[in-house]
């Protein structure tokens, strides 16, 4: 169904439209009634609206539980205008002068038009937690008539990009989030469900037959009992969590992160026999979706994955409808979008997508936005972010969880600009991307947004430069910009100047100067620029190392590597001398280093008293 864009819609109303509503210093204050049929939801919207109004105007507006009350803006009620029956649809109307009507179908969708109507109408703005733009005006002024419609691309949106784990940016910007799970979110098999701790020393049988050893990574998925335990604690959890008035609320049934996939004789037969390891997997989803269903738990869906193992589609076996099908892509290269012919990283994940559409009526995309094992270096992925989105709905993927960095420690790349991004995008993956990122740099970064936009323009231009190269979740440092030349580097640098220039005493420096570390990152584990053996002796190499190290630090970065948390941010001066100082972290531990950093240090401090090397 072809979505009507309200943005657009919007600006062309306001253009054309006479004042409705004139509210000056010490005027009366408007006010907002709630239907006869408002639901506590509506209540909800009500006060949202009110208490962002508040902020605008100079007075504060009047809530009224009286619909036959001459009213300003009129909060629920019957869904005249809404041009579909989606939960999460909402519509924004107004006739001849009268009330602004804001409806929604569902919690989100009475939430979301009262967001819509601040954004389009009043100006506000959600980019993050330290960046709200909300405009204090004297009055507001709406056209005349409003017809404005709203059917959500998804129905389940989210990402844990730490600036939209915030549940005032999250909700602001449309975003579903994680709380429609109501057990664990992922890896619950052997965790929380028929947990190892609780059951592997006595009933080993219970778990996976793997390389002829029962191991309590994963379960064995036919067996009788193992679906008899994990659907009674299923239901236990209905029992105690389920609500019934929620639009949708999900139990992740979900292999645990390893491939230790049992392979006993009966679950080796029903894979064998579905030519993919989902056989075992959906086989257990559905049946403990029929319990669910048969329970009577109407509005709760049963979530699996098709992950590393489970991504190829089964031949015999098809999902329930109350069973979401979450296909994962972290195999895929991300410099290149997910539909390019030419990348052959990306050809198993588009046929595999494929293939579930045509036997799953709920897929749920898990997509993958980070450097899981050098998180703070540059991630130059933005160029396919949109394209990919937009391959998603166009396969009819229902659900979206975009994965990022969660944690503040660790975000010292551009994570609350790709956040934004990424939210627009799950809202509408038609929108201007353009505009939207220019919009973000501008109000976040003052005047840095535009020489940090040129910035952006150019590593995203040359992340896909090269179908020798590719972009995973997991690349060294020395696997990022690949086709980066000597102009690039300058230019660059350039940038970064320009952007500390323009920001210098002012509070958006320190936004540069946090951005700038995936920068200075990359920098040193490529040994470009100030890390460079052509352009800077040994010491003032190790010099470079200790300021970058120190300022992670001063900048509440804490870890280096999201996959592997032990790896602390460390000074290490012995990585300096090595080439890929990344890789060799791969190679040798902790123990390693310490055992020749006194060493290193020594003569650290040596050279820095003679600096003639």
């Amino acid at each position: 169904m072809k979505k009507m864009f309200c943005v657009l819609l919007c600006a062309l109303v306001l253009l054309t439209g006479i004042p409705f509503i004139a509210l000056a210093s010490g005027a009366e204050p408007c006010t907002i009634a709630l239907s006869d049929s408002a639901t506590d939801s509506d209540r909800r919207a009500a006060e949202t609206l009110q208490r962002y109004l508040a902020k605008i105007l100079p007075a504060e507006p009047q809530i009224y539980s009286d619909a036959t009350q001459k009213a300003d803006f009129v909060i629920g009620g019957m869904s005249d205008g809404i041009k579909s029956e989606a939960v999460g649809s909402y519509s924004i109307t107004r006739q001849e002068s009268g009330p602004v009507f804001i409806r929604g179908i569902g919690r989100r969708g009475i939430i979301s038009g009262v967001y819509a109507f601040l954004r389009d109408y009043c100006g506000c703005r959600w980019y993050a937690p330290e960046e709200i733009i909300l405009p204090e005006v004297s009055s507001l002024s709406f056209p005349e008539t409003i017809d404005v419609s709203y059917t959500p691309f998804f129905e389940y949106t989210a990402t844990d990009w730490r600036t939209m784990c915030d549940s005032e940016i999250a909700e602001a910007n449309d975003l579903t989030g994680n709380g429609c799970y109501i057990s664990g979110f992922c890896h619950t098999l052997t965790r929380q469900f028929c947990s190892r701790d609780t059951y592997f020393e006595e009933h080993p049988e219970y778990f996976a037959l793997h390389k002829g050893k029962r191991t309590p990574n994963q379960l064995c998925l036919t067996n009788p009992d193992t679906l008899r335990i994990v659907t009674g604690e299923v239901l236990d959890v209905l029992k105690n969590r389920h609500d019934p008035n929620a639009d949708l609320q999900i139990i992740s049934i979900t292999q645990d992160d390893n491939s230790d996939f049992c392979e006993c004789a009966a679950c080796k037969a029903l894979d064998d026999k579905n030519g993919s390891h989902a056989g075992t997997n959906v086989t257990f989803a559905n049946a403990v979706a029929d319990a669910v269903k048969e329970a009577g738990y109407d509005n709760v869906a049963i979530d699996t994955f098709a992950y590393s193992y489970t991504r190829k589609t089964p031949t015999n076996v098809v999902p329930r409808d109350n069973v979401i099908i979450r296909l994962c892509d972290i195999e895929c290269c991300f410099c290149h979008t997910l539909d390019d012919k030419k990348c052959k990283e990306n050809r198993s994940f588009i046929q595999d997508l494929a293939d579930w559409g045509k036997i799953c009526r709920r897929i749920y995309i898990w997509d993958y936005t980070t450097n899981y094992f050098e998180t703070p270096c540059l991630y130059p992925d933005f160029g396919v972010l949109q394209r990919n989105m937009q391959i998603f709905y166009e396969n009819n993927a229902k659900g979206i969880f975009e994965e990022g960095e969660p944690s503040s420690d660790d975000n010292a790349e551009f994570g609350e600009l790709r956040a934004y991004l990424l939210a627009q995008l799950m809202q509408n993956p038609y929108m201007d991307f353009d505009a939207q990122t220019v919009s973000f740099m501008n109000a976040y970064y003052g005047a840095a947004g535009e020489p940090l936009y040129r910035f952006l323009q150019r590593i995203t231009e040359k992340s896909g430069a090269s179908y020798f190269h590719h972009l995973g979740v997991f690349p060294d440092s020395t696997d990022t910009l690949t086709c980066f030349t000597a102009a690039d580097i300058t230019y660059a640098e350039e940038c970064w100047r320009e952007a500390k220039e323009k920001t210098q005493n002012t509070p958006y420096y320190a936004r540069v100067e946090r951005s700038e570390l995936c920068w200075r990152f990359w920098k040193a584990e490529n040994r470009k620029g100030e890390f460079s053996p052509l352009h800077a002796t040994l010491y003032m190499r190790m010099n470079e190392r200790k300021n970058l190290y120190d300022d992670l630090a001063r900048m509440g970065v804490t870890y280096i590597s999201h996959a592997r948390r032990n790896r602390e941010i460390t000074e290490c001066m012995s990585l300096v001398l090595l080439r890929c100082p990344g890789k060799w972290c791969r190679l040798f531990e902790e123990p390693y280093w310490d055992a020749i950093e006194p060493f290193i240090l020594w003569l650290y401090n040596t050279l820095g008293k003679i600096k003639r090397v």
